[in-house]
């Protein structure tokens, strides 16, 4: 589990590629009642089936052209065999065309090429369908951040890194202020705008073993490897000015500050994830009994600030 990143073509949303995988194997269909079509009646079957790079040209080649690095995300393997048989598909395809285009019969082999790949293929994208959707279930469409799921796997491989680098595990709970009243003024729309606003402001500078997510409503929750309580003062301080400096400007207008209480906490040697969560959910807590829009920290060695 990462910090959220920019969007690009690796970071489409698993709903968008499950769409395009169901897509991609009806226009496939389709294909293939055209084919039979060639093969009935002689006709010229078109460009997407007698080029050489036709496995480019068709509506699920055009797709798989932007969408295989998303789908590498979840299973490169897979993904690549998948693109592998899709080219066999319409090598085997185009070869038959030709032949039957000179009048001539094509060998029971290229049959079988095509049969075999297409099966394969369409495994391949059922697996990959499947992977997909699962992963959906882990991840925030609103605000494309990871949910909760992993939080546990996480945390304990983030602990034992801590533990062999000589580094502190930093666990820290980001509540957005008055978050209800935001809805109540603005709506739900708002609200939710609010929520991809802090996300993205959030996000951005983290490191790659930095964790991030959604961790419920308007709560967020944030893993870091930090050399000491001084690095962790720093980028809590940080974090908590970007909120307080960049407030959400919407299409309509409407200019809305919006501003977060944090607690953050070192997580103790041996110390077990929901230990740490309490610990700072109270902390937390305090900090918006003192006022909100602020950082309460605290370590073995650190006061509360």
């Amino acid at each position: 589990m990462q910090a959220h990143k920019p969007n690009n073509h690796s970071d489409t949303a698993p709903e968008e590629l499950l769409a395009g995988i169901d897509q991609g194997i009806e226009a496939h269909l389709s294909w293939t009642h055209r084919l039979m079509r060639t093969a009935l009646l002689r006709e010229s079957p078109g460009d997407d089936m007698l080029r050489p790079n036709a496995h480019h040209l068709c509506q699920l080649g055009r797709w798989l052209d932007v969408a295989h690095p998303a789908l590498a995300r979840f299973d490169s393997a897979t993904t690549q065999a998948m693109l592998a048989t899709h080219q066999k598909i319409h090598d085997a395809v185009r070869a038959m065309c030709l032949a039957l285009l000179q009048h001539k019969a094509a060998t029971a082999q290229l049959l079988a090429d095509y049969e075999s790949s297409q099966q394969q293929m369409v495994a391949h994208l059922h697996t990959l369908r499947m992977q997909v959707s699962q992963a959906a279930h882990r991840i925030d469409v609103l605000t494309g951040l990871p949910l909760r799921h992993g939080l546990q796997h996480s945390f304990e491989a983030l602990a034992l890194q801590a533990a062999q680098s000589g580094t502190e595990l930093w666990l820290t709970i980001i509540d957005i202020d008055r978050f209800k009243s935001v809805n109540d003024v603005y709506g739900h729309p708002v609200g939710d705008l609010a929520l991809k606003h802090v996300a993205q402001l959030l996000s951005a500078g983290l490191r790659d073993q930095d964790v991030l997510l959604r961790f419920g409503g308007e709560e967020f929750l944030g893993l870091f490897l930090l050399p000491n309580a001084e690095a962790a003062t720093l980028l809590a301080q940080r974090m908590v000015e970007t909120l307080r400096d960049q407030p959400l400007r919407t299409r309509q207008g409407l200019v809305l500050g919006l501003t977060a209480t944090l607690g953050w906490t070192a997580v103790r040697p041996g110390e077990g994830l929901e230990q740490a969560i309490e610990r700072a959910d109270r902390l937390m807590l305090h900090g918006k009994q003192l006022g909100r829009d602020r950082y309460v920290i605290t370590s073995d060695s650190l006061a509360l600030i």
